[in-house]
């Protein structure tokens, strides 16, 4: 900014001074001392002088307190109500469905009934609100010079997990924190997606970068989760990752690589024992009624019997399984009916329009690319969630968010939020940035 006449730079310094968001402070000094000069040059040019020109130009800007007040007001922190409305919700089904759980498994004496599943999860709840809390608080682009630490804690992390962690399920990757047990794959998902994010912001069109990209953020990630027999992971992964490739304008030679990772994984699980089993399990569930076609079979009959009120609040479900994690939203419409399955889909469906408005409101390239990347994955968990519920896709191990029964992993979503939250919040605070 060039010099400006003594009176206007301090008018611009008193206004800049009091304006609340920082990093737009030297972009406002800048238009208002544009806006000033102009002023100044058209009493100039009526024959005023200098001081009287510079006096005469502010009078029309207005007191300083007066102008800083309108911009406090334009580039004021924002609050996503609607996200958060949904996010209520939801969190509120989740305590109701653990409480009818709780008190279904004490009913027919389950060994399940030991633990409280209402009482945990209304705990990792609460602590994950504070997650969201503090974290909508703090400046979001922080992240972005962090995403190569990030990434390599992920990497680090996950063959901890893989190599020395425990099993179950048949998945590799879960860790013993004293009393907690720490998913690293799931963990892994939505901090691959914020490393990502930092990358693609930062990227240029040479294929040296497309060659990181593919090490990086295709071959590494997808080579660990199939490493650890998780095709649930993979799927996730494949499939949010490519949206944010997608929605991020990145250009095919970006793609492409990650497609053909991506095909091959998959390929890899269909044709692997373990894989064959699920998908014939799924497409014949019948053939094997005792066997791999159980829970199909099982899931098919929950649905079918609920009709539009169900079975009653807390009903016994006794060949469900899995009903306070992955079958949670079948035991909903089980035990509450259709229409309560239909009311948990619309509040389902509005929080991801909620996630798609957020997304088109931020006008900086990065945050909009975290909000694309996270609101990815978590659309993702909840399409498939549901429509494993329903029968409708194969089993798999992807929870619904927000509802199932979470520990680690509500924490993780919630901390999701919380940056989705940090960037909307500061949508009008921070100076737009394209990269794409």
């Amino acid at each position: 900014m060039k010099k400006l006449h003594p009176l206007l730079q301090q008018y611009v310094d008193h206004v800049s001074g009091q304006v609340k968001a920082r990093e737009l402070r030297e972009d406002i000094k800048e238009e208002i001392a544009g806006h000033l000069e102009g002023l100044m040059e058209h009493k100039l040019a009526q024959g005023l002088d200098d001081d009287a020109a510079a006096q005469w130009a502010i009078a029309q800007m207005g007191s300083t307190e007066s102008v800083a007040k309108g911009l406090n007001q334009v580039h004021r922190p924002r609050i996503p109500w609607g996200m958060l409305s949904y996010l209520i919700l939801l969190l509120a089904v989740a305590l109701v469905s653990m409480y009818a759980i709780d008190l279904s498994y004490a009913a027919i004496s389950s060994s399940m009934a030991e633990i409280s599943f209402l009482e945990k999860q209304a705990v990792f709840m609460a602590i994950g609100l504070v997650v969201l809390f503090v974290l909508s608080r703090l400046q979001y682009r922080l992240l972005l010079h962090m995403w190569k630490v990030l990434y390599g804690g992920t990497i680090v992390c996950l063959i901890v997990g893989i190599y020395s962690g425990s099993r179950l399920n048949g998945t590799h990757s879960f860790f013993n924190l004293g009393p907690l047990s720490v998913n690293f794959l799931e963990v892994s998902l939505f901090t691959f997606i914020v490393s990502a994010a930092g990358f693609l912001y930062q990227r240029n069109e040479s294929w040296k970068a497309v060659f990181y990209h593919l090490v990086m953020f295709s071959a590494v990630p997808l080579i660990l989760y199939t490493s650890a027999h998780s095709f649930a992971t993979v799927l996730q992964y494949v499939i949010s990752y490519l949206l944010l490739l997608i929605f991020s304008r990145c250009s095919l030679k970006w793609m492409i690589p990650h497609m053909l990772f991506s095909i091959c994984a998959l390929i890899f699980f269909s044709f692997s024992e373990y894989g064959r089993e699920r998908l014939a399990a799924f497409l014949f569930p019948f053939k094997d009624q005792e066997g791999t076609g159980f829970f199909y079979i099982q899931i098919g009959e929950a649905v079918r019997s609920a009709g539009w009120w169900g079975h009653g609040f807390a009903s016994v479900a006794g060949k469900l399984p899995y009903i306070y994690s992955n079958n949670v939203f079948t035991y909903i419409i089980y035990s509450l009916g259709w229409l309560a399955g239909a009311a948990i889909l619309l509040i389902v469906i509005m929080f991801i329009y909620q996630l798609i408005r957020v997304a088109l409101s931020v006008q900086d390239s990065y945050g909009k690319m975290l909000i694309i990347g996270l609101g990815a994955l978590f659309s993702f968990k909840f399409t498939y969630s549901i429509g494993m519920s329903l029968g409708l896709l194969p089993l798999t191990s992807v929870m619904l968010p927000f509802i199932s029964y979470g520990g680690i992993g509500l924490l993780v979503q919630l901390a999701a939020l919380g940056i989705i939250y940090s960037v909307y919040r500061r949508k009008d605070m921070v100076r737009v940035e394209r990269n794409y």
